[in-house]
């Protein structure tokens, strides 16, 4: 079993034996042949006993299981994508702590999640959301086992709010689309009408459309760079004064890939009350890629 560790710049995908594993492996096997990356294979265990009927009940059980597991995404990942160059690492500890240390010298990091909703998950977190708020590079999580993988000339969607925070995942979802071959759709909420103490200020329709064009011109500014670097790109924007979450996940239910940004702000807060991207990547109906902007220091 080869157990090297992740080789600097490869897409590591974490796996768990699952089918919404399967299809992070097949996320990152259809990435990495359009972009010529290699892919660093890992599942995580934790080092103790588990007594329960139907799973390995010591350590040395926990290995060999583990193993068997990665053996088995080898086999899948040389059948479906020959020329990509496989190293495999079996990682006796926590998913998200390993995933989060490779981060730093990966190209981006894929994981799968079942996407189950309601409170307890924003409150407790899963392997995606944590790896997602801590990772410093790209992290593409695919949700389900019915999302598609490995289409070509279909849609990239990108939020974009005119900060810092977007312009790393404006660039990151220019690359994809132009690997892709595929439109990108930059999208844009706004919502404007609350003033101090939280009292709605309504505004007119004159009011409305200056608000509007001004949003456009933000968009359109934002996204300049990136299409000068990507000429081939195809681009359409959709701003529109809408919930920023609600119009994303309408937005990814004929997407290829959801690109979100993140501030990426670590720690205990972070987790409990989520973000737009920690609730895009529960509701989104196709993978979604978390971008998060690192902090000027280059910490945590």
């Amino acid at each position: 079993m080869n157990s090297r560790k992740a080789p600097q710049g490869s897409i590591v995908v974490g796996i768990d034996g699952s089918r919404t594993g399967e299809r992070a492996l097949d996320w990152a096997l259809d990435d990495a042949t359009r972009r010529h990356l290699p892919v660093h294979v890992v599942h995580a265990y934790v080092q103790y006993p588990r007594m329960t009927a139907d799973l390995p009940t010591t350590v040395d059980d926990l290995q060999v299981s583990a193993e068997g597991v990665v053996r088995k995404a080898l086999e899948r990942a040389a059948g479906m994508a020959p020329d990509v160059r496989l190293t495999s690492e079996v990682h006796p500890g926590a998913a998200a702590r390993y995933l989060v240390d490779a981060s730093a010298h990966a190209d981006s990091i894929v994981v799968g999640t079942h996407g189950r909703h309601g409170l307890a998950r924003v409150f407790l977190g899963s392997t995606a959301s944590q790896v997602a708020a801590y990772a410093r590079c790209p992290v593409v999580v695919v949700r389900t086992p019915t999302q598609s993988v490995g289409t070509m000339g279909g849609r990239v969607v990108v939020g974009v709010d005119g900060t810092k925070v977007s312009r790393d995942a404006i660039g990151y979802a220019f690359a994809q689309a132009a690997s892709r071959a595929a439109t990108l759709t930059a999208v844009h909420a706004w919502w404007l009408e609350y003033g101090g103490d939280g009292l709605v200020i309504p505004l007119s329709a004159g009011e409305q459309e200056q608000v509007a064009r001004m949003h456009d011109a933000m968009v359109s500014e934002a996204i300049a760079e990136w299409a000068e670097k990507f000429p081939e790109v195809k681009v359409d924007t959709h701003v529109a004064r809408a919930d920023a979450f609600e119009l994303l996940v309408e937005e990814s239910a004929d997407a290829e890939l959801l690109v979100v940004g993140s501030r990426g702000r670590g720690g205990f807060t972070g987790l409990l009350l989520g973000s737009v991207s920690q609730h895009v990547i529960q509701l989104a109906t196709c993978p979604v890629a978390v971008v998060r902007t690192q902090p000027a220091n280059g910490g945590h």
